[in-house]
């Protein structure tokens, strides 16, 4: 970005779009780094109630498979009731049913915790995605809901900073306790976080028209109406593989560097957070790559096609410790990174009286179908082909797949307003 790019950026930044950037951000890394906890403390989970990597699988799937169906019901009552209330109410509900994993008695209420409180944090996801890009600057929106993207990566980098040293001194159970210091930060929210300006003038605008009030059921049939279909279907099977390829590994790694490379739970935790650290790179480079030299379309691409080869490269090459810092943190930043362009490109494809409800389905539903199928997969593929192979066959090929659903999509300039570009 040249100097005289950077001073219009940080002109039309201030204010009103920088509050809801800087909230949101702070939003999607604390959710991030509640929801992070649960892949640090598996094998201390697993070790404690004797349970093997298949039963975690089922929780991973039932999680994803609840918030599948709430974040639709989220995206649909954000468009209805608007941005602020979803966001400050999944934020704390969420952190609340983290952080009473400390008392579970068991291994099933351990289950439905973490299955109804993860369900609850991806009501989030299609959220501040949407109040970001309808807050920030039009030639900028690529740039700075890119830039939202790295509270996933700096979620789980500092929540192993905050795990590591806790689960070593304390157990695995102590490490959700910080999750509940959440729960006032959004009660604090919920009093001065302004709402959507963009949604405030549509919501006036249907009321001056006197037309009667678009239900849900007429947003999500909009969605398939043949203006939309190809937008609705290629975003659902780009963030379907992209989703499918992230659960089927990221919960499972800290038990990957435990088994395969022999690392205690608490240097697996700690390597893979400073990875996460270090991938923001990533995240930023896709955002502006996708806003400056190329579209957001082929940005998609790269980003998921080297990130495929960057994940083969972490499975065979390291033999050290830094060898697996290294390229774990390649892979981050291009698979992982590609989240940073991805949900820009989400939310060009609707209009705003539809964007969240398009969001959440297009998006967070195909990520979320994605998660159900994966872990399950590659629990059962771990014992007969191994760590390495479980972890191939869950990423190559569907980054491969939705690199291509990327490629039969419009290649959109970026810079342009969501509406125009929805027309």
């Amino acid at each position: 970005m040249s100097a005289l790019s950077l001073r219009d950026f940080t002109t039309q930044m201030r204010g009103y779009p920088l509050l809801i950037f800087c909230v949101c951000l702070l939003g999607w890394t604390l959710t991030n780094l509640d929801q992070s906890l649960f892949g640090y403390a598996v094998p201390g989970i697993r070790a404690e109630f004797g349970k093997g990597l298949d039963d975690i699988g089922w929780i991973l799937s039932a999680s994803f498979a609840l918030a599948s169906v709430f974040a639709v019901v989220m995206g649909v009552l954000a468009d209805k009731y608007g941005r602020k209330i979803i966001f400050v109410g999944t934020l704390g509900a969420s952190a609340f049913l983290v952080g009473l994993h400390y008392w579970v008695p068991d291994f099933m209420t351990l289950a439905v915790l973490r299955t109804v409180g993860f369900a609850v944090s991806i009501g989030l996801s299609p959220i501040v995605v949407t109040y970001t890009s309808e807050s920030a600057p039009a030639r900028y929106r690529g740039l700075v809901t890119g830039f939202l993207q790295c509270g996933y990566p700096i979620g789980w980098f500092l929540a192993a900073m905050i795990a590591a040293p806790i689960m070593a001194a304390y157990g695995w159970r102590a490490i959700f306790l910080p999750a509940l210091a959440v729960v006032p930060i959004a009660i604090i929210l919920s009093r001065f976080l302004p709402e959507s300006r963009r949604y405030e003038l549509s919501r006036q605008a249907t009321t001056n028209s006197g037309r009667p009030e678009e239900t849900w059921q007429d947003r999500i049939r909009s969605l398939f109406a043949p203006s939309m279909r190809r937008r609705t279907l290629g975003c659902f099977t780009i963030f379907f593989m992209m989703g499918g390829a992230y659960a089927g590994t990221a919960f499972y790694f800290p038990s990957f560097f435990n088994e395969v490379r022999g690392y205690s739970p608490e240097v697996s935790t700690r390597l893979v957070g400073i990875s996460y650290g270090i991938g923001i790179v990533g995240y930023l480079g896709s955002s502006l790559v996708g806003e400056f030299i190329t579209t957001r379309r082929n940005t998609i691409v790269i980003w998921l096609w080297t990130g495929a080869l960057a994940m083969c490269g972490l499975i065979w090459i390291p033999t050290t410790y830094a060898g697996d810092v290294l390229w774990f943190s390649l892979m981050a930043a291009f698979f992982y990174g590609a989240n940073a362009v991805m949900g820009t490109f989400l939310t060009e494809q609707f209009p705003t009286h539809m964007r969240a409800t398009g969001a959440a389905i297009a998006g967070t539903l195909g990520l979320n179908v994605g998660h159900i199928v994966f872990p399950i997969l590659v629990a059962w593929a771990v014992e007969p082909l191994g760590w390495e192979w479980a972890f191939a066959l869950a990423t190559v090929p569907p980054l491969f797949i939705g690199g291509l659903a990327a490629l039969a999509m419009e290649n959109k300039a970026s810079g342009l307003d969501i509406d125009e570009t929805s027309a």
